[in-house]
């Protein structure tokens, strides 16, 4: 016969029936209140939210600049250009022939150089590497985008 009375199997029911309506009413007023964070979700999910809760209850100020969801990508967008312009399809239309860089402001020797001119100087590539702690997001600000690290 089992060793569980009555009176423990009503008290361990009651007990969790108040623990799981506990939980729920928690859960409803962290979303209430913004303390759920968007990247909630995964394995590191809990730790995200208890980590995002507790700077925000214990804080006056988030660590990190706030965006409301609709402004946070879905993807990072790496090198991503604007939509080119009217003088940039001029000089696109007869090959950059008359486009100029300009070299000037605080320098030694201030230059104007044409494509041709930075053709003859030796070329070096270099692969730059991205790095980002946690959960990196690119978040329009205007016409530029920035990378964030949270």
């Amino acid at each position: 016969m089992s060793k569980i009375t009555r009176r423990q199997l009503i008290t361990g029911g009651l007990a969790a029936t108040a623990g799981v309506s506990g939980l729920a009413a928690a859960a409803s007023l962290a979303q209430r209140y913004g303390l759920i964070p968007p990247d909630h979700g995964g394995i590191y999910g809990p730790g995200e939210t208890l980590t995002y809760a507790a700077q925000r209850l214990l804080t006056r100020h988030s660590l990190a600049r706030e965006f409301p969801r609709g402004m946070i990508s879905k993807t990072p967008f790496a090198n991503e250009t604007p939509p080119p312009n009217d003088a940039f399809k001029r000089h696109q239309a007869d090959g950059f022939t008359d486009w100029r860089l300009a070299v000037d402001g605080m320098v030694a020797r201030p230059a104007s150089l044409s494509l041709s001119d930075l053709r003859v100087f030796p070329s070096a590539a270099k692969s730059p590497k991205l790095c980002a702690r946690k959960a990196g997001r690119i978040l329009p600000s205007g016409s530029e985008r920035l990378w964030l690290r949270s």
